[in-house]
């Protein structure tokens, strides 16, 4: 009787699934906030601090070489410490950074909160722990809920940028930042509160798998093993690549000779394609070698590249923009996949940590390609040179092996 009165009015089977909707409305507003509204106070920025768009540029290269950088550190916290307390310190961080940034009067300034402040939001709030609190709710099924659960980003992007243009035209951008602050509040905090009081059900000790799951890989081990370096080096090129066409799409469109309203509908069309990868790639990585899964999203992405090459026409663009999509939407489906599988759920949050370096790829690759195009007045070498180093890294995804 005394075990029946302690049984939860919602099973784990069922609860897991608020759990995966949790880690979506977490990243919706850590990424939404943080990486999607970026570009819609980047003109009332420009006004404000007289700067180039080269130095407002480097505020979220700051902030996404920042998070790579504490990628590591936060992987190793969020598998060390109470998970809840490290959400709830990258809501502080994303609170304290929107408060400073409100008050900035030089773009000194917003380097240093996007930085410094906002690279802790992205990890402790965003997708890395997110991944990591949905892979330790799932052994069956985890693909989809990750695949799920990754697209909060995606959502954000689509919500956000809608509130945020409409704050911006009524109360000005320092208002809005402050919108966006109560709004991470009023929304994270409670939920937090709500979903974390139940722990995720305690691993099977007497079953060989679970006892794989609970080992505790050492950073020497991970950094040793081509089980990370093989997915690790695979999927940067991958996010270099998407790095490469999500950033620069409006000068691309300009180039081809589009106008330059087409850039928001293909923005659209990106998101979209995204949210169809991360389901696709999610749902098929628990049914399918992960192996065959990498080569797809390799291949959409080749296709993605040579299409850029040569499109004359909105018709080729948006086709390329389709494939780059859901290459990009499956890089953190297949990131989560490959290394739960391997590493197990105890050291994930580890070994995601040293996996979301990638980041810092696919923050540089928009800077360089920028370089080779005012150098060569194309984008076209630095293309090539992405499919070239897709080659290798296909070929040696033969070699990935299981645990």
């Amino acid at each position: 009787m005394n075990q029946i009165s302690q049984r939860p009015f919602i099973p784990d089977q069922y609860y897991r699934w608020i759990v995966v909707l949790y880690g979506l409305l977490l990243q919706a507003i850590s990424v939404g906030t943080v990486i999607y509204c970026f570009a819609l106070f980047t003109l009332p920025w420009l006004e404000e601090f007289g700067s180039s768009r080269r130095d407002l540029m480097l505020t979220i290269a700051l902030l996404q070489i920042g998070a790579g950088l504490m990628g590591p550190l936060a992987g190793r916290a969020l598998d060390t410490y109470p998970t809840h307390w490290l959400i709830l310190t990258g809501l502080a961080c994303m609170a304290l950074g929107l408060v400073l940034a409100q008050q900035a009067t030089a773009l000194w300034q917003l380097w240093l909160i996007y930085g410094a402040l906002l690279p802790v939001t992205m990890t402790l709030m965003g997708t890395l722990a997110a991944q990591t609190l949905v892979s330790r709710w799932f052994d069956d099924g985890r693909g989809l809920a990750l695949g799920i659960s990754a697209v909060g980003s995606n959502v954000g992007g689509i919500i956000l940028p809608i509130l945020v243009s409409t704050w911006l035209l009524e109360v000005g951008w320092r208002e809005t930042l402050n919108h966006l602050m109560i709004l991470a509040i009023v929304v994270v905090l409670p939920m937090t509160a709500l979903v974390l009081r139940r722990s995720p059900p305690q691993q099977r000790a007497h079953s060989d798998t679970s006892a794989a799951d609970q080992r505790q890989w050492t950073t020497k081990e991970i950094l040793t093993t081509s089980l990370f370096w093989i997915p690790f080096c695979g999927l940067a090129p991958l996010s270099m690549a998407f790095g490469v066409l999500q950033f620069n799409l409006g000068i691309i469109v300009r180039d081809i000779g589009l106008a330059d309203s087409v850039t928001g509908n293909l923005i659209a069309l990106t998101s979209a394609s995204m949210i169809a990868g991360k389901l696709f790639f999610g749902l098929m990585g628990d049914r399918i070698d992960h192996r065959k899964l990498y080569w797809v999203a390799n291949a959409a992405t080749v296709v993605a590249l040579g299409l850029v090459m040569i499109a004359d026409s909105l018709t080729t663009l948006t086709v390329a923009i389709v494939a780059a999509g859901i290459s990009g939407g499956g890089i953190l489906p297949l990131m989560g996949l490959m290394y739960s599988y391997r590493f197990g759920v105890a050291s994930f949050g580890r070994v995601m940590g040293f996996g979301m370096l990638t980041i810092m790829a696919g923050a540089m690759s928009p800077i360089i390609a920028g370089w080779v195009y005012d150098l060569f007045g194309s984008y076209d070498y630095a293309l090539v040179a992405l499919n070239i180093l897709l080659i290798p890294v296909a070929v040696a995804m033969a070699w990935l092996r299981e645990r």
